[in-house]
């Protein structure tokens, strides 16, 4: 009688083992079944791009509050552009004075 517990609960051990080491997958795909997918496109973002360095600085909250206001009416500049912008036009200063 202990016997068939005792091989009842391994079973059920062996089991839930087996479910955490292979989770079921999401989405069961039936044989001969197709599955369109999104062709994944060619990241063409600043982070990919070798020309951009990503860099980090500490500006007040309530400029860039007000900096993000702004450019919220301005779909085709970023943050990044902006600054981008701004150090442009500083360097070209200093380069000519």
């Amino acid at each position: 009688m202990f016997d068939d517990v005792l091989k009842g609960a391994k079973a059920k051990k062996n089991k839930i083992e087996e479910e955490v080491k292979s989770p079921p997958s999401p989405v069961t795909i039936l044989e001969n079944e197709t599955v369109n997918t999104p062709e994944k496109s060619k990241s063409t973002g600043k982070r990919t791009d070798p020309t951009y360095k990503q860099v980090g600085a500490y500006v007040k909250k309530d400029t860039y509050l007000q900096i993000q206001k702004l450019l919220l009416d301005k779909p085709d500049k970023d943050f990044s552009d902006l600054v981008q912008e701004l150090l442009s036009d500083y360097l070209i200063n200093q380069l000519t004075n």
